[in-house]
């Protein structure tokens, strides 16, 4: 059954409710004429405008009712493990009639985007079309229902998870008031490292003696906050906020907004963010939080932390605690057995679907997990916990597997790159993929999605880095038509090739609003021809010409963020690998100001209201007012 099949069984059931009603009208309608003697006059006039007023009646029903979309496909399997695109055993379901959900009757009520979108592949973007390609998936449990809205409808705390929400399109949360366009540092926060000493070969130790039997040590050593290492700012709700672990101070403190920030030295760091004053004591998670860290948005008390590096014990994934009393409530595993790749880190972020209570996420194990939570939080026993249920997709046919960046949702679709270049678009209900795309390299850069309203359509800006190609490699910045995965618009910059610090671009682009809603703006690393340093370049979103670009002597892996002003006044601010913060115009790309920070700045800050946070390769985390 289609929605134009439910369209019409609904219509027809009211049509025989006005039938029926209408009966019983002319059944009191002849009891009258028996009565009164009027039968001839009585029963022509009320049965005209019987008629009349039932007739409308339904007349409007029928043009007020808005179908719900069609039924979806529902995974029944249980503990089932399964090869090749499309060969899992599935049944299709269609909900009947009077499942049917029926939406309040609005006379202004039109259909969401997310009900618009339907992702399909083209033939050279369709999954078959790639060599070699396959996937496999082991379903656990239900895959449905799974939902991603407007991005606007994400969260109401603040910054919750890596660039804000599900399109991926803002580190920011609120409104700036700026007169002077100058940066200020307001306070520092020290913060430690982590080492370990690993044997290494000759080779590797660059050693040519022969018959060497010397044994070689390398340091592996992880200071400050890393890439991409953006910190999660929120505002509780009062009565979340008394139920935490918050020092008494803060516990009390009205319009308390709390900035947590995961460290390579091993530690969450949780401070006021106005202040830097600590809120409550640190989180060990003992081994390095190298990606960044995420709240739970529907203002849960959970917090998420991706592992960086396995440097003292025998845990490599991602894990999830509760910020009630700081305990772990779960730990994933990233070294699955289910894997291809086994190295677990978590660099990307995960997407909560506040409404279904599951959770998308991706590791460097070329694994996406779909995984029902059920949380259960208890605000009268201040209380939370989890228990999931986990689905996985893995593919073959990538060059190098791996996900570093944080994954795009939208509707039931999921939209990610991995450290080869290819770009997928998933159908989250089936777990089976829409079309591919092949960006050439690796892509480190979260993409960034946008429903254009004028184009009824939702699109994809991407950029590659650098690592791949080698030595006269470029990076190439796109936008992709989401449905279907086909190129839009595409610029190449040549950058350098450096196996330590990649150029082209690591840094998430910025999604113009406002007096800049008609640009996207890439930050690009060791462009050649730059002296190796950085140009970020606004992009015309519609037509990918170059509308300003602004070269700077170092290059940066920092993604830049977008501040406005009540009236949408645009700033950016841009940090590099030498230290350097940068306020600029956002229409022109005018240096305003600049400030230093003392040492790489990898990570990628998050601003709420006036005030920056971001952390350094230094050992260091800044509370920045922009004023």
């Amino acid at each position: 059954m289609n929605k134009y099949d439910t369209q019409s069984l609904l219509i027809m059931r009211k049509r025989k409710n006005n039938m029926a009603a209408k009966r019983r009208i002319t059944a009191v309608v002849l009891v009258l004429i028996s009565l009164f003697g009027i039968a001839s006059i009585v029963y022509a006039s009320l049965d005209d405008e019987t008629n009349r007023l039932l007739g409308r009646q339904g007349r409007e029903e029928e043009e007020l009712f808005i179908p719900h979309p069609n039924g979806v496909e529902i995974i029944f399997a249980n503990s089932t493990e399964s090869q090749g695109i499309g060969s899992e055993s599935r049944q299709s379901t269609e909900p009947s009639h009077e499942e049917e959900y029926q939406p309040e009757i609005n006379q202004h009520t039109y259909p969401a985007p997310y009900e618009l979108f339907t992702a399909y592949s083209l033939p050279h973007t369709h999954p078959s079309s790639f060599t070699n390609f396959s996937t496999y998936t082991r379903i656990q449990g239900s895959l449905y229902p799974i939902h991603f809205g407007m991005p606007e409808n994400y969260s109401s705390l603040g910054v919750t998870t890596f660039r804000g929400n599900n399109f991926r399109n803002s580190a920011t949360w609120g409104i700036a008031t700026i007169t002077q366009e100058r940066l200020a540092i307001r306070y520092q926060i020290g913060v430690g490292r982590m080492e370990r000493s690993t044997t290494i070969t000759c080779a590797q130790a660059n050693c040519t003696t022969q018959n060497c039997t010397q044994e070689h040590r390398r340091t592996v050593r992880w200071t400050g906050v890393g890439w991409p290492g953006q910190p999660a700012i929120v505002q509780w709700d009062p009565e979340v906020q008394q139920m935490m672990n918050l020092h008494p101070n803060m516990q009390d403190k009205e319009g308390l907004v709390e900035v947590i920030y995961g460290a390579l030295d091993g530690f969450i760091y949780f401070f006021e963010l106005e202040t830097g004053q600590e809120t409550r004591p640190r989180i060990n998670v003992g081994e390095p939080a190298k990606g960044s860290v995420s709240v739970d948005p529907r203002g849960y008390p959970i917090l998420f932390v991706g592992q960086g590096d396995l440097m003292r014990g025998d845990r490599f994934g991602k894990y999830v605690f509760s910020l009630i009393d700081g305990s772990e409530l779960f730990f994933l595993n990233g070294r699955d057995q289910f894997s291809m790749r086994m190295w677990g880190a978590f660099d990307g972020t995960p997407l909560i679907d506040a409404a279904n209570d599951r959770m998308i996420l991706i590791g460097e194990n070329g694994i996406v997990y779909s995984m029902e939570l059920n949380t259960v939080f208890d605000r009268s026993l201040r209380t939370v916990s989890i228990d999931p249920v986990i689905s996985r997709y893995r593919y073959t046919g990538s060059r190098v597997l791996g996900t570093e960046n944080s994954p795009v949702g939208f509707s039931h679709y999921l939209f990610f790159a991995d450290n080869s270049g290819l770009i997928q678009c998933l159908d989250l209900r089936t777990l089976e993929p829409v079309w591919l795309f092949n960006a050439g390299d690796d892509t480190d850069a979260t993409i960034v999605a946008e429903w254009e309203e004028h184009h009824q359509r939702l699109v994809l800006y991407t950029a590659t880095s650098v690592d791949l190609q080698g030595h006269g490699g470029s990076a190439h910045i796109r936008k992709l038509n989401a449905a279907n995965g086909d190129l839009l618009w595409e610029y190449s910059v040549r950058a350098h090739f450096n196996p330590a610090f990649n150029g082209g671009v690591l840094a998430t682009p910025v999604l113009g609003k406002h007096d800049i809603d008609n640009l996207v703006i890439f930050w690009v690393a060791q462009v050649i021809g730059r002296n190796g340093g950085g140009a970020l370049i606004a992009f015309d979103k519609e037509t990918g010409e170059i509308v300003w670009e602004t070269n700077l002597p170092v290059f940066g892996w920092s993604s830049p963020v977008a501040v406005y002003t009540d009236d949408g006044t645009s700033y950016l601010v841009v940090s590099d690998a030498q230290g350097d913060m940068r306020l600029i115009r956002g229409t022109t790309g005018e240096v305003l100001d600049r400030i230093r920070l003392g040492s790489n700045v990898e990570a990628s800050p998050a601003v709420f209201g006036n005030f920056l946070v971001v952390g350094t390769r230094g050992e260091r985390i800044f509370g920045i007012e922009i004023f």
